[in-house]
């Protein structure tokens, strides 16, 4: 009796720990997922930047303003299931790239945004290279 009573404190014990390592486990996951998808979005944001401000010639103003922009827009509801869509791997190699900007220059949110902060020959400019931008 006293065997068996051993035997199943030991298995209630071990189904603790496994539970534990569960949730251990869940957790670095999912804060590793939100670790690279910070770094995706710092990196993200700071290569359009330099990519508008290449293209448009944007001044240290809008330069922080679009960085500002693209980092809320990447921050929203609807980009964040966009790029919690790929693999932590295509985050940070690069290969989500090109559908986060795409969707970014298509975005009504950002467009609307990056009008207030552009000049008319500007605006003309970014309506001219969108289409560059998407690639």
């Amino acid at each position: 009796m006293k065997k068996i009573i051993i035997i199943l404190l030991s298995l209630a014990a071990f189904s603790a720990e496994a539970q534990s390592l569960k949730t251990l486990t869940d957790k670095a996951e999912e804060t590793t997922k939100s670790v690279d998808q910070s770094s995706f979005v710092d990196k993200f944001a700071g290569d359009q930047v330099k990519k508008l401000t290449k293209k448009l010639n944007l001044s240290e103003k809008q330069q922080s303003q679009a960085s500002d922009l693209v980092v809320s827009q990447l921050k929203s509801d609807k980009f964040k299931k966009l790029i919690g869509s790929f693999s932590p791997e295509k985050l940070l190699s690069g290969g989500a790239n090109k559908e986060v900007s795409k969707a970014l220059a298509n975005d009504a949110d950002f467009k609307s945004g990056m009008d207030e902060i552009l000049t008319d020959e500007q605006k003309k400019k970014m309506g001219t290279s969108e289409m560059k931008m998407k690639g």
